[in-house]
């Protein structure tokens, strides 16, 4: 491995120190993502066919790759392009993150009360930690899958066991997130995209249809009551469980309810993650949520 060559302010190194891949789908998720980068590091040499745009740097110990699809490109197919391409040109990466916004699934029970703005991580106690739930057989009374992940390697699952444990030992809830969410002071043109929204988290009657207006403009017959959150516990919560992928972008609450009806550990949806399944090399690389 090469010595690590400084030009300017920022460090180049070698293709072969990145070990750890962090994609994202939308712009706005690359920027929640690049705001936490320690230290930026200056591009590698591409192979001539390479069609990626990488940004590299450091997170904490980490030296990272940073990759998304085109602008406007999302889903499985635009993801496994992505995806696919990451071995070849970053030989030592081992772990890949795939990070980004869901659509989450409410259910009533106290410990999977995922709410506006909370984290899901796709690691859950027991059962799968990504279900493609549009690939399968559907059956009178159930629904069987054909492809789904199996949960993340140890290395990572330890690291979610630490993070947990610091976690719950937060005084606050928010303390946990504070000093995250304060490097976001830093850029203040985008500060306040990644505020929490002003308006309220109002859960509707799945029946209910949305006709385009705020939520704000909905009458309050047709919302679900929930319980307030112990302020003392903060706004945000982090939970574990399996995450559920297919191509639809899920706009109907009745069609989002029975779909997870079906996984009583799903917590919610997104539209990538059953693209990345498998690199396209001569080994498996498998990416998390």
């Amino acid at each position: 491995m090469m010595e690590a060559e400084t030009t300017g302010n920022r460090r180049k190194l070698t293709a072969d120190d990145y070990t750890i891949a962090i994609i994202y789908v939308k712009p706005i998720e690359m920027g929640a993502i690049t705001a936490m980068v320690d230290e930026f590091h200056q591009p590698v040499e591409l192979h001539i066919n390479e069609k990626n745009e990488y940004t590299l740097g450091r997170i904490g110990n980490h030296n990272v790759a940073i990759v998304g699809p085109a602008k406007g490109k999302q889903g499985k197919v635009a993801i496994t392009g992505v995806a696919a391409r990451i071995s070849y040109m970053f030989r030592n990466i081992k772990v890949g993150l795939l990070v980004g916004i869901g659509g989450g699934i409410p259910r009533p029970d106290a410990d999977k009360d995922v709410r506006l703005g909370d984290v899901v991580v796709g690691a859950p106690e027991y059962g799968d930690a990504i279900v493609q739930y549009d690939l399968g057989k559907q059956y009178t009374d159930r629904v069987e899958n054909s492809r789904s992940l199996n949960k993340p390697p140890d290395i990572l699952l330890r690291v979610v066991d630490r993070v947990n444990d610091e976690h719950r030992r937060a005084k606050l809830e928010d303390d946990f997130f504070r000093s995250h969410l304060k490097r976001f002071e830093q850029f203040p043109r985008i500060e306040e995209d990644y505020k929490r929204p002003k308006a309220a988290d109002r859960l509707f009657d799945p029946l209910f249809e949305h006709d385009g207006s705020s939520c704000s403009e909905h009458h309050t017959y047709y919302e679900v009551k929930r319980k307030p959150r112990n302020p003392r516990l903060g706004d945000v919560k982090i939970h574990y469980g399996t995450i559920l992928s297919g191509d639809m972008v899920i706009k109907s609450g009745k069609r989002r309810d029975e779909i997870a009806s079906n996984y009583p550990n799903a917590l919610c949806f997104e539209m990538e993650a059953a693209g990345i399944r498998y690199m396209a090399c001569n080994r498996k690389l498998k990416y998390y949520e």
